[in-house]
């Protein structure tokens, strides 16, 4: 199943149907896929196509295999909203966990956050139901 999720992408990107890509195609492959890599990881995959900056579909499918990628479980996504949600009252305030994303750890970029932003389920007074974010965000191939 991940094969065929994995050519459709790739193919999307192969304008003029070349057989090929650009690594900076791949980058955006590799988060659209739902993989999370480190700055440390697409900094070694620029290393290693810095001679040819074109990636084939073999080549594009060896790099998500050896990436050191993390897709998270319910439980790891909703214990890391308990940081936000100090009291348990379910809710976290949205510019606090904007803020956060986009700079603690290995921050989002404001593409990618505003991206995240208008799948986000916030309510009137600016909050986030982080249950159902966490089934949103879980269920979701665009962030898994």
């Amino acid at each position: 199943m991940d094969n065929i999720r994995y050519r459709e992408a790739f193919l999307v990107l192969d304008e003029g149907n070349t057989g090929v890509i650009t690594v900076d195609d791949v980058h955006f492959l590799i988060r659209a896929l739902g993989y999370t890599p480190t700055e440390q990881d697409l900094a070694k995959l620029d290393q290693e196509f810095a001679w040819n900056k074109r990636i084939d579909y073999f080549w594009f499918t060896e790099i998500l295999s050896k990436l050191s990628c993390t897709k998270y479980t319910y439980e790891q996504i909703e214990n890391a909203f308990f940081t936000f949600d100090k009291n348990r009252y379910g809710l976290i305030n949205i510019e606090a966990f904007k803020t956060a994303m986009m700079t603690l750890g290995e921050p989002l970029l404001e593409k990618e956050m505003n991206e995240m932003m208008k799948d986000l389920p916030v309510d009137e007074d600016g909050f986030i139901e982080y249950e159902s974010f966490c089934s949103q965000f879980q269920s979701s191939e665009k962030y898994l």
